[in-house]
């Protein structure tokens, strides 16, 4: 794909403010939401001066992040993941200090894991409030970025420093809601600057990021733990968060309606007609609204949407139970210390490179090998439809569906002493590799069949997959206790089987069951 193709699929996934622009060759476009809480959404039609735009007024722009210099935009993307990595990681830093915390405080091993579960409860909450401030022009993306990593960083030194675990457990899902803008805008940040034919790389590198965190976050703090005090798990999150907020203080702006309005870069009768629906596009409650709302309809009425919303909280909630199961597992069956434990996390590091590499593979094949899978589909019958330019997204997720319930009974069924630990690694890189892939593609394909609601819909994601994880930290402790790692696991591998039937389901006959979606989107081919 040219970089100059029109980008209105993915223009309209995460820029997608009333006054967003179409790269097409003549015409800039603006639309709004249709609708947000009763108040109805003008689209622009005035004279034609004011609703048709020539490119170089904002596509040949200097101030465009599309065609700022390729190492600024490199090294913007590399802070936007360096932060998002950092917040994650947060995340998992705390497990280490799980038995410390039981053994000094004596509590339980469910109120000890809320130091984990409630921080990830909180950066899913996060997003349905940050995604609409953030798309507010005259906020935007880079404000709300730094402004609630100085929170998070305040909020973490108190967390460092408080005696109650009550209260350590309360500063905990405020780091989580003041980490989340990464979650809620980092994806939306790379496409505000990167072109369609280069955005899905940027983003399965940004996915990367937030994926690995978690992985690295016990190996971080597990020497700290163990030689100091649990305590550190915080001081070391605060210190790592340093500078990263500096690098956010001097990240530039690069949600383009934001820039534009900060520059006037655009006529007089332009901003003339942006001032005449800013009380609209402008209010914080109305797009909060538009965000809780937009996605639960869009989710009752669609098929492939709840899909999607079912099946990754499943698969990401899965993946936080690796954070049960590796202590209830390893330790006693391989008589391993904390320090080799933490090590075996790596494992998931290891999976999510192998999957980037695997999907960049995909995404650089030759067009004529798409062109051939195309001309190979099969016919449109009475029973099933040939996959649309939106199901193609699927296709690396198809194969990876497989190997989520093979890798799980994989893992399960190794962890033994009679079979070396390298067995259930595998299992576990594996399961990895397939989930990443799975997530990766179908956040591509929720926006390209939905993009006016696109934002709201991975706000709505985002919630559904966290909750889910912060509860599956809690319900894998005694599932794996009672039942045992190879049973366990089994019932956990039996359920995302089911993940397999719905996915070639969506893969081809996606299009009929948007049909009768009042709210799909009929976009120009």
């Amino acid at each position: 794909m040219s970089p100059d193709l029109p980008c209105i699929v993915f223009v309209r996934s995460f820029l997608h403010k009333p006054d967003n622009i179409d790269h097409t060759e003549h015409h800039v476009r603006q639309e709004t939401p249709k609708q947000i809480d009763g108040h109805t959404h003008r689209r622009k039609h005035s004279s034609d001066s004011e609703k048709t735009l020539t490119v170089e007024d904002w596509a040949t722009s200097r101030e465009n992040p599309h065609n700022w210099p390729l190492a600024k935009r490199v090294i913007t993307s590399l802070v936007v993941y360096i932060y998002t990595f950092v917040v994650y990681s947060g995340s998992s830093m705390f497990i280490t200090a799980v038995p410390l915390v039981m053994q000094e405080l004596h509590l339980s091993e469910q109120r000890a894991m809320l130091g984990l579960s409630i921080y990830v409860l909180g950066y899913g909450v996060g997003p349905l409030l940050w995604g609409p401030l953030s798309e507010i022009p005259r906020i935007g993306r880079s404000v709300v970025y730094f402004g609630t990593f100085v929170a998070f960083i305040l909020v973490t030194i108190g967390a460092a420093d408080v005696s109650n675990y009550s209260a350590f457990i309360f500063l905990r899902f405020m780091q989580g809601l003041f980490g989340s803008p990464c979650l809620a805008n980092g994806g939306a940040s790379m496409h505000d600057l990167y072109p369609e034919s280069q955005f899905p790389y940027t983003l399965a590198l940004w996915v990367a990021a937030a994926y690995c965190g978690p992985a690295l976050g016990p190996l971080l703090t597990n020497s700290l733990v163990n030689n100091i005090s649990w305590k550190w798990t915080m001081w070391l999150l605060a210190c790592m968060s340093g500078p990263v907020c500096i690098l956010l203080f001097l990240l530039p702006e690069t949600y383009a309606p934001t820039i534009r309005y900060r520059s006037n870069a655009f006529n007089t009768s332009h901003n003339q007609n942006n001032n005449n629906t800013s009380s609209q596009d402008d209010n914080p409650l109305a797009k909060l609204k538009f965000y809780l709302v937009k996605p639960v309809q869009i989710t009752l009425q669609d098929p492939a949407i709840l899909f999607a919303n079912i099946y990754t909280s499943f698969i990401y909630g899965t993946y936080y139970t690796f954070f049960d199961a590796f202590p209830i597992g390893y330790p006693p069956v391989y008589n391993v210390s904390t320090t080799t434990l933490s090590l075996f996390y790596l494992s998931v590091l290891v999976g999510c490179l192998l999957a980037v590499a695997a999907y960049f593979t995909y995404l650089s094949l030759p067009n004529y090998l798409r062109k051939h899978h195309d001309n190979t589909s099969p016919k449109s019958t009475p029973t099933h439809t040939p996959p649309t330019k939106h199901e193609r997204h699927l296709i690396p997720a198809i194969p990876a569906t497989f190997l989520v319930p093979i890798s799980l009974f994989l893992y399960g069924w190794t962890l033994r002493p009679s079979i070396h630990w390298i067995v259930s690694i595998i299992g576990v890189t594996m399961y990895a590799s397939a989930v990443f892939i799975i997530l990766q593609c179908l956040s591509m394909y929720i926006p390209s069949i939905y993009p006016e609601y696109a934002a709201s819909l991975f706000a709505a994601n985002d919630f559904c997959r966290s909750t889910l994880a912060a509860g599956a930290v809690h319900f894998g402790i005694p599932l794996y206790k009672n039942l045992g790692m190879a049973r366990g696991s089994s019932v956990l591998g039996g359920v995302s089987g089911l993940g397999v039937l719905g996915l070639l389901g969506i893969y081809y006959f996606g299009e009929r069951l948007r049909a009768k979606s009042r709210f799909v989107e009929r976009l120009v081919e």
